[in-house]
């Protein structure tokens, strides 16, 4: 079977290379049952972890960091109460940040191995995995939001919708918690002697690893792929057809800005799901192991897996920038900073930053726009 495991990245998303190769996963962890067949080296793949994922780790921090800080900065200094497009906005920006700032965790470990401790291992991989769903589930409820507004003209940001925006959110954070309970429960920092390392990485009882192995790789494709996927289309979708029988200039650039936001999240996270369902194939048995597949899939997986992570960057773009209001309030809050001047505000900023429609929005015609 594959060194990666479907939850994660490696040590992240499951067991960490550093701690066992490929027979351990088939018959119990640290050679506690005689294997049947020579393992499959994981030093090509090692060294390939060691060098592409701290830089990229790194990269993805740094964009991800300032981007969805920015997103988050601006909403916050909104003077007018937040419409409920915004207020999952800026949970999803949230939820990103707080991704996001465990990576450089991991990259140390790729260099240094695991030299925080159990608890830290515990609480930023935990971190790490609320903040991975909740990355996709506010997206869904974005989804939701525009597909209310306008298939059905129900503005969720109405005075008397305020509360069941907010009881939607903490469901959503709820709702991470508790997916995220058996990576706290089972991720341990753990030295490994063969590799004279030290690792943070999911440890299953022996005996029903494989069980928990798979239970969680097909709680993830469903939860976090397919489930998604299924609602961000049928409510697009919706909405495609609704634009296309109405009127107005915006109407074109409202579906361009649909079509990206379901073609960055399937592209950004398709590839890493299929990889990681093959290797639940090798697992199962369906697929007959071999080693030099199982390190295509292994680099195939660390690859695929940060191309989710680039998502996060990608998300301030799509659900914040394409927005002439943000980008008023985005320029207002260099000009608070002194970044920029009032003669350059005054020549750049667009069209009114007062109306009541959410930042997502920000058009004349905020039932289109909003998109």
């Amino acid at each position: 079977m594959s060194l990666t495991d479907l939850d994660m990245n490696f040590s992240l998303f499951g067991y960490d290379l550093d701690m066992m190769n490929s027979s351990d996963l088939d018959y119990g962890y640290n050679g506690s049952t005689c294997c049947s067949a020579p393992p499959c080296s994981s030093s090509p793949t090692q060294a390939f972890a060691g060098s592409f994922l701290p830089p990229f780790y790194i990269l993805i921090f740094l964009l991800g960091l300032w981007g969805n800080a920015m997103v988050i900065a601006v909403l916050l200094r909104a003077k007018e109460a937040l419409p409920g497009t915004d207020v999952f906005i800026f949970n999803l920006a949230l939820a990103d940040v707080l991704l996001v700032v465990t990576l450089p965790f991991w990259a140390a470990q790729e260099v240094h191995g695991w030299i925080f401790g159990n608890f830290l291992c515990k609480l930023v991989g935990s971190i790490f995995k609320i903040n991975f769903y909740a990355s996709i589930f506010f997206l869904v409820c974005i989804s939701i939001d525009r597909f209310l507004a306008i298939v059905h003209v129900i503005r969720m940001y109405n005075r008397n919708k305020t509360s069941l925006i907010v009881f939607i959110s903490l469901a959503v954070w709820a709702l991470c918690f508790l997916l995220a309970l058996p990576d706290f429960i089972f991720l341990m920092a753990e030295f490994d002697s063969r590799q004279n390392t030290t690792s943070c990485s999911l440890s299953f009882p022996v005996g029903s690893a494989k069980a928990w192995k798979i239970g969680l790789n097909f709680k993830n494709l469903v939860l976090a792929f397919l489930l998604p996927l299924v609602i961000m289309s049928y409510c697009y979708t919706h909405i495609i057809l609704t634009l296309l029988l109405s009127k107005g200039f915006q109407k074109h650039k409202a579906l361009r800005v649909i079509l990206a936001v379901v073609a960055a999240f399937f592209l950004c996270w398709s590839p890493y799901h299929l990889v990681h369902f093959i290797n639940t194939l090798i697992e199962l048995g369906v697929l007959e192991r071999d080693c030099e597949l199982e390190e295509k899939v292994d680099i195939a997986g660390m690859i695929t897996t940060n191309l989710g992570f680039f998502h996060c960057c990608l998300n301030p773009l799509l659900y914040a920038f394409v927005s002439i209001k943000f980008q008023n309030r985005f320029l207002e809050l260099l000009g608070h900073l002194g970044c920029v001047s009032h003669k350059f505000l005054k020549r750049y900023t667009r069209g009114s930053t007062h109306r009541k429609d959410s930042t997502w929005s920000g058009s004349t015609e905020a039932s289109y726009a909003g998109i």
